[in-house]
């Protein structure tokens, strides 16, 4: 006969499994999604659709600046839905828009307006993909283990970023483009939608902690009030800066390098570093942010960006330069992790999404402002020093900014007695 005991084991171990089950299926969600298919996959596509309709590559990128701008101008309409409705209901049907407008575009015909509107619905529903929606689920689920969980889902983007590039280019090299993007359409429909629909759910008062439950429906500041505590600007200033600074050294890291007589390989192989140093970095912030203070950890992880880039401005090459890319590229996935962390820390639930989409948007606005300002500088001084040095500077006032946010209250953060039981 079953003792209550055992019983009790049982649901907390399937109840275990329910929470991690909701971290993975997010992290194949996050692979599939509008910032990570979409925008990986597009410079491969960009050529093959400058020959086939002699458009030119100007044409072409306005599609990719109209998706963007579209889908930043949207996220906080995404965050305040998600706060509302859940996590689960926007993630599924802006998914299967996101997968059927994808595949949809093997029907381009020939017309700019033609491609410009598939690409304004795409920036339309890619927020709900993102992680906005995703780490609000999460967070939900989580408060003990909440930083490795968030590390983890974030790594399908990451993961994104390593696979699609290389994938999409084989797809091409075998197959027509219309075929290849019909097969990646398909592909959100039949793995992603699917594996979401069956897996991911909202926390229920069965699957968490009662005082979780209790807490995530009352505690936290509503997004007016998140506006007038100040504590969001300290936040978008850092991660504005931040942001800007470390995808300004990505996307200029390796001209930086052929620059100083490295191969072109040797370059490439430096920036695919960053690459794998950014899934570390997502990984490794999220187990640090359940043991430290959660402002030490970014701290932590901007002073390796800082580091990063003042070795570059020192002359890192060979050698030297692979280990500064590592360096920056932690910080970008530290960075990932640690935005919907803290939200939740400091502003609770309440809205956690709309005011997490305010905090994410600093990551596109940072790399629409960061390497444009590096290539003015290096084009106004000859060389990228001058502007590295800033860029170095300015990382530092970024931690310096998150340091101010030591005295501010956290929501939902039990005691270690009893978190005990918790996930």
């Amino acid at each position: 006969m079953q003792t209550a005991e055992s019983a009790s084991t049982q649901i907390a171990f399937h109840q275990q499994r329910s929470h991690w089950l909701v971290v993975a299926v997010s992290s194949v969600g996050l692979f599939f999604h509008f910032g990570s298919l979409l925008v990986n996959s597009f410079g491969v596509f960009l050529t093959t659709l400058c020959d086939q309709f002699n458009w030119s590559r100007t044409q072409v990128s306005f599609a990719f600046t109209l998706a963007t701008l579209t889908a930043m101008l949207t996220m906080p309409l995404t965050g305040w839905l998600t706060d509302r409705l859940g996590a689960r209901r926007p993630i599924l049907l802006c998914t299967t828009l996101f997968g059927a407008l994808f595949a949809s575009l093997a029907l381009l015909n020939g017309s700019l307006w033609h491609l410009y509107v598939i690409f304004l619905l795409l920036g339309l529903v890619g927020p709900g993909t993102s992680a906005v929606p995703h780490a609000s689920l999460i967070t939900k689920w989580f408060t003990k283990r909440r930083g490795l969980a968030l590390g983890i889902a974030m790594c399908g983007t990451a993961f994104g970023g390593v696979i699609w590039p290389s994938a999409t280019q084989k797809l091409l090299d075998q197959f027509n483009w219309r075929m290849v993007y019909a097969v990646l359409g398909g592909a959100v429909l039949l793995i992603a939608v699917p594996l979401m629909l069956t897996f991911l759910k909202e926390p229920g008062k069965q699957t968490v902690s009662q005082e979780t439950t209790a807490n995530a429906a009352v505690e936290g500041l509503s997004r007016k009030e998140a506006i007038r505590s100040g504590v969001l600007w300290l936040m978008i200033a850092a991660f504005l800066i931040v942001s800007a600074t470390i995808q300004a050294c990505m996307i200029h890291l390796v001209p930086l390098l052929k620059d100083r007589g490295m191969t072109p390989a040797s370059a490439a192989f430096a920036a695919s570093l960053f690459g794998v140093a950014g899934m570390i970095g997502r990984l490794g912030t999220g187990y640090l942010l359940d043991l430290f203070p959660s402002t030490r950890v970014p701290v932590m992880a901007f002073a390796c960006v800082a580091a990063g880039i003042f070795l570059l401005f020192a002359g890192a090459a060979g050698i030297s330069s692979y280990g500064a890319a590592m360096l920056i590229g932690f910080g970008y996935g530290a960075e990932s992790a640690t935005i919907p962390y803290l939200v939740g820390q400091y502003f609770g639930l309440r809205s956690f999404g709309e005011i997490y989409s305010y905090l994410f948007i600093t990551v596109p606005l940072g790399g629409a402002l960061g390497p444009v300002l590096m290539g003015a500088g290096f084009d106004r001084f000859g060389s990228y020093q001058i502007v590295l040095l800033g860029c170095g500077i300015a990382t530092v006032v970024a931690a310096l900014l998150l340091l101010a946010l030591r005295a501010y209250p956290t929501f939902n953060s039990p005691t270690k007695s009893q978190q005990g039981g918790e996930q």
